[in-house]
């Protein structure tokens, strides 16, 4: 799947650039800037996954990807636990979600995330839908570590629980 995004050069140094504008306080668009209501894109994301559960996986792979290209560079860290202190604040700075590692050796861990901007406040719904943070932790762990890495969502607000909770394994190569 990394292929589909290396025949888009172009867009993958424009993402970077965005992330770069990000960084330095710089608005991508120049009237309305960088920040906008959360409803919209998570009420896209969450009919969508009603009405098609089966593209969760592809959200997912999507998302590895993304984490692989564009978060991966800010982490730092050679184990695990090194790698997960790193990534540990982005989520807040985002306004994604605030992160707490529950958990973590050098082959599993756990993390929550609190007031999760794809499902907080949702109704239970009776589905775990935040592929699109499982894939996008799993991309940008298994980068830094050179193996592959599974990251499941365990506990998610929108199938009941209090917050979301992933969990981390790190696989043979």
């Amino acid at each position: 799947m990394g292929q589909v995004i290396d025949r888009s050069p172009e867009l993958v140094a424009r993402i970077q650039e965005h992330y770069r504008m990000l960084d330095e306080h710089r608005p991508l668009r120049p009237t309305l800037g960088n920040d906008m209501q959360i409803f919209y894109m998570r009420d896209r994301q969450t009919f969508t996954f009603l009405m098609f559960p089966e593209l969760l996986d592809m959200a997912y792979q999507t998302a590895r990807i993304i984490g692989e290209k564009f978060i991966a560079p800010y982490l730092t860290g050679k184990t695990l636990p090194e790698i997960m202190l790193s990534n540990q604040p982005i989520a807040a700075q985002h306004g994604y979600a605030i992160q707490e590692i529950v958990e973590c050796r050098e082959d599993f861990a756990i993390y929550r995330n609190y007031e999760c901007a794809d499902c907080y406040g949702m109704p239970n719904i009776g589905m775990k839908i935040c592929a699109y943070e499982a894939g996008t932790a799993a991309g940008c762990f298994e980068t830094p570590l050179g193996r592959p890495v599974e990251v499941r969502e365990t506990k998610c607000c929108a199938n009941g629980d209090d917050y979301c909770e992933f969990e981390v394994r790190v696989l043979d190569k």
